[in-house]
């Protein structure tokens, strides 16, 4: 295989998108060769340069000056290195890959939509680039596919490949003697609606011995630790705000639960099945294809604190059940969701459309 591939990502900053071109690159680079372009070349966290692979990091191109250096440089790179494919992950690098990528023949310029929720301008930019100078765009999930195709966009164009996740060792977990730990992460936002958990945990906590662990930073932090407090939930919730690793948390809880209004693809969601966990989650974005209801998890409305608190009795009072229902999230989450199902996804795209075009 002779296809020279370009990475486009706005930073390098901990985020979804970020792993996922890492995770992508190193993939790829096994097979092809690869430059991962980072347009923000000084918006970088050595988290997520410790997931690099030491033997591609030569590959890594972090750009500086104004824009218009780095446009240019950008160009020049795709003419002098006669790339014959570039992958962009957001709105800002598919604009590029779109455009300088037209401009430098780049033979096939593979765009990412991971939101349904655009701005009218920029939506109108998307949809655009997406028609007509994009050779592709891959959405990691149904819900944003079915939504912007709608839309306008182009759907024989597109193609969902959902986000995968470094798949952990299997933790052995038994039975806990005497608390149960809830385990949420996710920022301190109205998105993710933590008070309808709150809600949730207040319903049982007089029933059960549990521990609700919120992990996460954001602007709402005041105001929901004001709610617990206010609704006497101090000794049964713990704020942990921005830790240097959440993977402790995982492997400490005893089930997840996310009572999110909407989300495209749950990185958290993903992780907590990685670790065995089995979820709560509210029937929004792609979590139907994640939490196999009744069977790894419950899935419930948003905003429904009464019917959460049901479904987390349910696993609390059942210890059988909240293990079987780990298991089966666990191998649900590594059979469809790891690194190398998620490249194979990613090549066997490049390789059809590598045809197509020679065709």
């Amino acid at each position: 295989m002779k296809e020279r591939i370009f990475i486009l990502i706005n930073t390098l900053k901990t985020g979804g998108a970020e792993k996922q071109s890492i995770y992508l690159f190193n993939a790829l680079s096994k097979i092809f060769k690869v430059i991962l372009v980072v347009y923000y070349g000084k918006q970088v966290d050595r988290r997520m340069l410790s997931l690099l692979d030491d033997n591609y990091k030569n590959s890594l191109l972090l750009l500086d000056g104004n824009h218009i250096i780095k446009l240019w440089r950008i160009y020049k790179l795709f003419k002098e290195d006669k790339g014959d494919v570039c992958i962009s992950y957001l709105a800002t690098t598919n604009t590029i890959n779109g455009i300088i990528g037209w401009l430098a023949s780049v033979q096939l310029r593979i765009g990412g939509l991971r939101s349904s929720k655009y701005t009218r301008g920029k939506l109108l930019v998307q949809r655009f680039l997406h028609n007509h100078l994009l050779s592709y765009s891959i959405f990691n999930n149904y819900k944003g596919y079915n939504v912007l195709t709608s839309k306008g966009f182009n759907p024989q164009k597109g193609i969902v490949i959902h986000n995968c996740i470094d798949i952990q060792e299997k933790v052995n977990r038994t039975d806990p003697q005497k608390q149960i730990t809830i385990l949420s992460v996710g920022r301190f936002v109205e998105a993710k609606d933590y008070k309808t958990a709150f809600v949730a945990i207040k319903r049982i906590a007089h029933v059960c011995n549990i521990k609700y662990i919120v992990v996460g930073q954001g602007h709402l932090e005041y105001e929901l630790r004001q709610f617990v407090k206010e609704s006497g939930l101090s000794q049964h919730v713990e704020f942990v705000v921005n830790p240097p690793e959440v993977d402790t948390y995982y492997k400490q809880a005893d089930i997840y639960l996310s009572t999110s209004l909407f989300e495209g693809l749950s990185n958290s969601i993903m992780e907590a099945m990685s670790f065995g966990l089995p979820v709560i989650a509210t029937d929004v974005g792609d979590n139907n294809q994640l939490v196999l209801d009744g069977q790894s998890g419950f899935l419930t409305p948003i905003g429904n604190g009464e019917l959460i608190a049901d479904r987390l009795l349910i696993i609390i009072t059942d210890n059988k059940l909240r293990l079987s229902m780990g298991e089966l999230g666990y191998k649900h989450i590594k059979e469809y969701y790891s690194i190398d199902a998620f490249s194979n996804k990613y090549i066997e795209l490049i390789n059809r459309l590598s045809n197509e075009f020679k065709a």
